[in-house]
């Protein structure tokens, strides 16, 4: 007698089920692992444009609006939870160091990051402009 083989045996389904099975846990495990990535890379991209925003701000101002001093702003809306700090420091009648410091508050990995630039006020001190001098 012959025996014909139709369809599969337990075993094999039950082999091939285990074989599915593990590699589903390791792209799951994988699939989790770029989630946190992108996530961490989100929260830098939100940095970076909130410190650039506020250096866009304070470099666009007008060098009299400048105050010497500290600022703070607490921003606790929207994607990206941080502490803005501007600290503005007169070098001299004519020259502020102007440094930028946004510090991440959420729950995130993030270290502070700051920046700096000088702002200064074009002319001499009789009023004219040194570039249109002979």
């Amino acid at each position: 007698m012959t025996m014909r083989n139709r369809g599969f045996t337990l075993v094999e389904v039950l082999v091939s089920m285990m074989i599915l099975g593990i590699g589903t846990v390791a792209l799951s495990a994988l699939l989790l692992r770029s989630a946190r990535q992108a996530t961490a890379a989100s929260a830098v991209v939100y940095q970076n444009a909130a410190l650039s925003s506020e250096v866009g701000r304070l470099g666009a101002m007008p060098f009299a609006s400048l105050a010497a001093g500290t600022t703070c702003v607490n921003v606790t809306t929207g994607p990206f939870l941080h502490t803005r700090c501007a600290v503005i420091t007169a070098v001299s009648a004519k020259v502020f160091r102007v440094t930028v410091t946004v510090t991440p508050t959420g729950a995130t990995q993030l270290t502070p990051q700051s920046s700096s630039f000088e702002r200064t006020i074009a002319g001499t001190s009789n009023g004219t402009n040194p570039l249109n001098t002979p």
